[in-house]
């Protein structure tokens, strides 16, 4: 598939040498590729994207169904049409109606609905939220540690648990959702190899529960010479504002320092 040009935007590097005031010399590309003409700055393309509902209203032949993936198939009635309980929860963790967009509906099963597509618009994983007292409350389908799936622009890569949390760290950062606690070494390895993050800085910000795990994965990446602090927070992610998340961000990157590989707290 070939990468098409979308539009520019201000260059990060530029705009800190006081440069770009025109606000146009980083061009992005359909893949999710950035790079500036005038300075060399480069952001490379994710391994998978995600894709809007607006260009997947004539989805790929079987991109839906899982017909050409390893996912089981999505509920056969999926909808943009978000009920008014699953708009309240994503509302009640401040997603706007721009970012309830990337969830998705099932009337019938009652859940709600993230779903990840590669670049060329095949599904190759979903996970939905029960909206019933079905157990487990989230069920998931697809081989999900073959891809990164990076949310955002600039900064440091928080690295959480859910699509929420990774949404809301978007704003002002890059962010990648695990869809649990867990992420390999291979995928460590990826995300320090093509420099994801400012300046390669990672930052682990799991749920309060996995506060050990978050320290782990912390120096687990220090010990392949990645730039990694930790987030140790009273709340999942997704429960802090805008303004708390940045404070809490800005903070540990301080007080955590990653000049140490042996820190452990």
């Amino acid at each position: 598939m070939v990468s098409q040009y979308l539009q520019s935007d201000q260059c990060p590097m530029c705009q800190r040498n006081g440069r770009d005031t025109s606000k146009d010399n980083l061009a992005i590309y359909s893949d999710g590729h950035k790079y500036c003409y005038a300075c060399g700055y480069f952001v490379p393309a994710p391994k998978t994207i995600v894709t809007t509902k607006e260009k997947l209203t004539k989805p790929k032949e079987g991109s839906m169904d899982g017909t050409t993936t390893k996912c089981l198939a999505l509920p056969s009635d999926i909808s943009g049409n978000l009920s008014p309980a699953a708009k309240r929860w994503l509302l009640g963790y401040g997603l706007t109606a721009e970012e309830q967009k990337k969830f998705w509906w099932s009337e019938a099963e009652q859940q709600l609905i993230y779903c990840i597509f590669d670049v060329e618009g095949t599904l190759v994983w979903w996970q939905a939220r029960n909206f019933t007292q079905a157990l487990p409350k989230y069920k998931s389908s697809g081989p999900l540690k073959d891809h990164l799936h990076i949310l955002g622009h600039e900064g440091p890569l928080m690295v959480v648990e859910d699509a929420v949390s990774a949404i809301k760290l978007s704003r002002e950062y890059q962010s990648l959702p695990l869809f649990g606690s867990h992420i390999t070494r291979e995928n460590l390895i990826r995300i320090r190899d093509f420099g994801l993050g400012k300046e390669g800085e990672i930052g682990f910000w799991l749920d309060p529960d996995k506060v050990s795990e978050s320290i782990r994965l912390r120096n687990q990446a220090r010990e392949l010479g990645i730039k990694a602090f930790s987030i140790i927070g009273t709340r999942d992610p997704k429960a802090y504002n805008h303004n708390e998340i940045i404070e809490l961000v800005e903070f540990s990157r301080q007080v955590d320092s990653y000049s140490n590989p042996n820190l452990v707290n």
